[in-house]
């Protein structure tokens, strides 16, 4: 049950029709306290909603028409060429329309067991946005963030965009790519497009024809040799890091080393950032991007992920103290009250053991008998505390 490096969900590409930060909204939210308090109640709507498995909260208030406008290419100069028009027509009806994927895959995330839960609001000053903070954690995945970006469209907050941790990018980016791939080749053939936009475009389709060939030493170094503003962008970065992992350990350490040196202060990359640390085996700096991700998120459950981490490096004080913090902080997740015990377990630490199933059993979270038959099931991962003599003692109390 310890903690499990993190996965890369998403092969990802950044190009330059990204969105403009500073194009504030025209229908921008005020920050005060009403306001503080709509979005919170939509927080708490949309997180019900999703902990029932229904995603109509999320369709009814999600901003399709701005989102599709992060997407589509719909400058002046695109929207001359027919072919454009009538693929944003087609591509805004049967998809962006239609947008359902992502509260699905939330939703069965839940199903199998993640957890989804508001961590906090902000009000983001350059864009006149309003935030919400959300954050998936599963055994088997691992953290990541949601950061939605709301829209305050007649006077109600509406989706605008989420901003994956994973991914480093809004999603509406990454839904670029789909646009991208699927854009009419005569587009191509216009000798007026703009050059690096149709560089841009271009190097999309070679790179992902490399990857379908498997061909990942030389996608690699196709991103290794891009030229231009587009080599800076982050996702790129993390686009290394993607096929890098299929070369080697020595490419995918490397790679991730690169976008630390050059994202070193952005909330996503510590997220990856503390996976890295973890594979170098170096305890202080896993630690220091752990603390660096807290501050960044403002989320406590991440005493959570450090319990786990402390424990990994078998760093037996820090973790007892993160899991205690934990169950005080979220008394009724499980999986820190369990994780501590296995660890008093591997430890020997078998007083510890007592006292914490005398504990239990205190504050009602089990019976005395569900768990002596836990503890004596040989399917748990439980070593030394079933033979011990101290716990024989303690079944036989009265």
């Amino acid at each position: 049950m310890k903690y499990h490096a993190l996965l890369l969900l998403i092969l990802c590409m950044k190009t330059s029709f990204a969105q403009n930060l500073e194009e504030i909204s025209v229908n921008f939210a005020v920050n005060d306290t009403i306001n503080d308090a709509k979005v919170i109640e939509f927080a708490n709507l949309l997180q019900t909603s999703l902990y029932a498995l229904d995603t109509e909260f999320f369709l009814t208030n999600f901003d399709s028409e701005s989102f599709a406008a992060k997407v589509l290419m719909n400058d002046e100069e695109s929207l001359q060429n027919k072919d454009i028009r009538t693929f944003n027509k087609a591509f805004t009806d049967g998809f962006l329309k239609k947008f359902d994927v992502f509260p699905v895959k939330i939703t069965q995330t839940i199903e199998n067991k993640a957890s989804y839960d508001v961590v906090n609001y902000y009000y983001d000053e350059l864009e006149k946005k309003y935030h919400l903070l959300f954050r998936v954690y599963s055994d088997t995945d691992g953290l990541n963030y949601h950061d939605y970006q709301l829209n305050y469209v007649n006077k109600k907050f509406k989706i605008e965009d989420i901003y994956i941790y994973t991914t480093g990018e809004y999603l509406s980016d990454t839904i670029k790519q789909l646009y991208l791939i699927n854009l009419p080749k005569t587009y191509l053939d216009d000798i007026d497009v703009n050059k690096n936009r149709l560089n841009t475009i271009l190097f999309f389709y070679n790179y992902q024809k490399l990857i379908a060939q498997e061909k990942y030493k030389e996608a690699y170094d196709v991103l290794s040799n891009l030229e231009g503003d587009i080599k800076e962008q982050k996702v790129i970065y993390i686009m290394k890091i993607q096929v890098a992992s299929v070369i080697s350990e020595i490419y995918y350490m490397e790679a991730i080393d690169e976008l630390l040196k050059k994202f070193p202060n952005d909330p996503s990359t510590q997220l990856m950032a503390v996976d890295y640390y973890v594979m170098l085996k170096n305890y202080n700096a896993t630690m220091a991007s752990l603390q660096a991700l807290e501050i960044a998120t403002s989320d406590t459950f991440i005493e959570y992920i450090r319990g786990n981490l402390a424990w990994e490096f078998n760093d037996y004080e820090g973790a007892e103290k993160a899991y205690k913090a934990t169950m005080k902080e979220y008394p009724d997740f499980e999986a820190a009250r369990l994780n501590l015990l296995y660890m008093y377990d591997e430890a020997k630490l078998f007083e510890a053991c007592i006292e914490m199933l005398d504990t239990f059993v205190a504050n009602g979270f089990y019976t005395k008998q569900d768990l002596i038959n836990f503890i004596d099931d040989t399917k748990n991962e439980l070593k030394n505390i079933p033979t011990a003599e101290l716990y024989k003692q303690w079944k036989e109390k009265k």
